[in-house]
């Protein structure tokens, strides 16, 4: 099986790496140019999950990519300018001019690289005018610089890492040479994209089990609401396991959602599982602990998955415990607290008023959790299975209180009386009194 490597590049550089690329029978390789780095987060992002890893062209774009937590560290890298690009480029000037260059202006490339390449060739009659890599550098700072060195007299020719610049000189009659990666540079960055890729495939394989239990709350509910939220709950489930490229089961009173390492730690890492998990909890009423566990066996997996409930059974309220092949344990839901606790503004309030905070929190973790801007009395009807003359006194209460606002009247009838539609108030939207 090939590994899926994503390229991304100004157009010379790419096809330099698709060179390279073509001659590896380990590779796949998926080439994405670019113009902006608009256009390089859009890539990143909506090509995610289609490659195993990533090679960047430079090391600006790469830089990018991390800081702006596109990827991280693990996912890609950069084929560095070593000594050879710069001296490769250096010869390719002096055959094409015909004669010696002595002045040179150059970016991107490390100081130490020119002169330990300098000193071993004993070209120390070349000056070289520098301009070190810095993120923070723009193009246009980069230009100005060669256009500069070029205007005093240090540089006959220009040597830059940018395909922008080295086409803004072009334009400006400087003469300029684009510096690239050499094939053994890219050669050896493809050798480390697949190792780690092999790496993160034999991790992402490994059995992951989630052991579910439905705990039963001291709540007077007919048998019909219960077969209810039974199938609620289920079809909730079957929807998370299809979100997990998984399979459904029930042994022994537990639920098992049996998956991969990998499709469990990508649901984690966008939090879908975690969303999903309070949908669940929300819409059906239920308290759940779930137990999750890993292993390179179906054994070993769901022994930790159970013992990860029976942690869990320990503790109050729901839990998602996981436990992974070591045995190291991690409280998940606890990470993660934005929805499960009011803000201060409404748990001062509701204390002053001596106000049950068990309804408002159900309410307040609802309307954040689906993102609703506004909402009506039928939707929190359904939320709190009651009636709707309830839900309008408890709506009507929190609106006295000033936790939530009336936006408008929706009318429902002739005969009917018109229905408030609700919006939550914080402490930052909360109006001057």
């Amino acid at each position: 099986m090939k590994v899926k490597i994503g390229a991304i590049g100004a157009a010379d550089s790419l096809e330099k790496i698709k060179e390279v690329a073509a001659k590896d029978n380990r590779i796949e390789l998926i080439g994405f140019c670019y113009d902006n780095y608009g256009e390089l987060k859009n890539i990143l992002i909506e090509h995610k999950t289609k490659v195993d890893q990533w090679i960047f062209s430079g090391q600006y774009p790469y830089d990018y990519a991390i800081r702006h937590q596109l990827i991280d560290e693990n996912d890609g890298s950069f084929p560095p300018l070593h000594g050879i690009s710069f001296l490769g480029t250096f010869l390719r000037i002096v055959k094409e001019r015909g004669q010696f260059v002595s002045k040179i202006s150059l970016d991107t490339i490390d100081k130490k690289i020119v002169q330990q390449l300098l000193s071993e060739f004993s070209i120390d009659d070349c000056l070289i005018s520098l301009s070190p890599y810095e993120y923070t550098k723009s193009s246009d700072e980069i230009v100005d610089f060669h256009i500069e060195q070029h205007r005093l007299g240090n540089a006959e020719v220009a040597i830059t890492g940018y395909l922008s610049v080295y086409l803004e000189l072009t334009k400006r009659n400087i003469p300029c040479y684009r510096l690239v990666s050499s094939e053994l540079a890219i050669q050896k960055e493809l050798d480390l994209l697949v190792t780690r890729a092999h790496s993160q495939l034999n991790q992402n394989s490994k059995v992951t089990i989630i052991g579910i239990d439905v705990v039963e709350k001291n709540e007077q509910y007919s048998i019909y609401e219960k077969h209810k939220q039974s199938l609620e709950l289920e079809r909730e489930l079957l929807e998370l396991t299809e979100k997990l490229n998984g399979s459904l089961r029930k042994e022994s009173g537990r639920i098992y959602i049996y998956t991969t390492h990998g499709d469990f730690e990508l649901s984690l890492a966008d939090e879908s599982i975690l969303q999903t998990i309070r949908g669940i909890q929300l819409s059906t009423n239920a308290e759940m602990n779930i137990g999750v566990g890993t292993g390179y066996t179906v054994y070993e997996a769901k022994m930790n998955s159970n013992i990860a409930c029976d942690e869990g059974k320990q503790r109050a309220g729901s839990k998602m415990i996981y436990i992974d092949e070591n045995k190291n344990l991690l409280d998940i839901l606890s990470r993660e607290k934005s929805f499960d606790t009011l803000p201060r503004f409404w748990q001062e309030t509701l204390k002053k008023h001596k106000y049950s905070t068990t309804t408002p929190l159900k309410i307040y973790r609802y309307v954040k959790l689906k993102q609703i801007e506004q909402f009506g009395s039928d939707q929190i009807t359904n939320l709190l299975k009651n009636t709707d003359r309830n839900t309008r006194r408890i709506l009507n209460d929190l609106e006295k209180m000033g936790l939530l606002e009336s936006v408008y009247e929706e009318p429902i009838g002739k005969r009917g009386r018109p229905r408030k539609i609700y919006r939550i108030v914080t402490e930052m939207n909360k109006p001057i009194a």
